[in-house]
């Protein structure tokens, strides 16, 4: 990990009654990481980071929340599964 940024971000007080602070943190942190990585602004890995996940567990994550884990061009998943053909 490298250096650190703190930035502050400013919700009304209602809109987080009942709610745990520090969930409320954590859960910001992993749809901000989800959310970069599906436009792909992070790799898997700086998103897990950034989610305080293992790649793992993120991936699951991901799964979860319907998010594409592994990204193939057309080209690319063809040449995967001529591949794949070729091999068997």
């Amino acid at each position: 990990m490298g250096e650190f940024e703190t930035l502050e971000v400013r919700i009304p007080k209602e809109l987080l009654l009942g709610v745990e602070k520090q969930k409320f943190i954590e859960d910001l942190k992993l749809f901000a990481a989800m959310e970069l990585y599906e436009q792909q602004v992070l790799s898997l890995g700086k998103a897990a980071e950034l989610a305080g996940k293992t790649k793992d567990d993120f991936m699951g994550v991901l799964s979860e929340h319907g998010i594409a884990v592994l990204r193939y061009s057309q080209e690319e998943l063809a040449e995967e599964l001529k591949q794949l053909k070729n091999s068997r």
